[in-house]
């Protein structure tokens, strides 16, 4: 699995910061510049034009779509895997040390994190967990 992970040839980087009923999403290309920052509401419909909107990105292929997540399970997670999409984990303590890499303010700024764990996952998704679903059980 590890090279799985090390093998993956991403076009698109993404940032998802979820929260309860919108999600910041910052979305990265394959040379780290920023594509854009927007807001997702937290309903099917939406996260089913995300994916939409990744792959699209993408070129249509799903398995060059990488995004990061602090929150490793719910709809979110499953919409984007269930895509084709990979997903990585990453750890707020994580965040809190990467966020370093950009700037020295310890502010928290939304805006911010979503970019630093979209370059994150662009640059050092080795050190992230890949999310994969739960087999169906019966």
């Amino acid at each position: 699995m590890e090279g799985e992970v090390k093998e993956l040839k991403c076009r698109v980087f993404c940032l998802i910061d979820c929260a309860t009923t919108a999600h910041q999403v910052c979305v990265l290309d394959d040379q780290r510049t920023e594509i854009e920052q927007r807001s997702v509401r937290h309903d099917a419909e939406s996260l089913q034009a995300l994916a939409d909107w990744l792959i699209s990105l993408a070129g249509g292929q799903p398995e060059s779509v990488a995004v990061g997540i602090e929150v490793p399970h719910g709809a979110v997670v499953e919409t984007l895997i269930e895509r084709g999409i990979a997903v990585f984990s990453i750890n707020p303590k994580q965040l809190d040390r990467l966020r370093d890499r950009h700037t020295v303010a310890g502010a928290k700024d939304d805006s911010l994190d979503a970019f630093v764990l979209a370059d994150a996952v662009a640059t050092d998704r080795h050190l992230f967990r890949h999310v994969r679903l739960d087999p169906a059980r019966i």
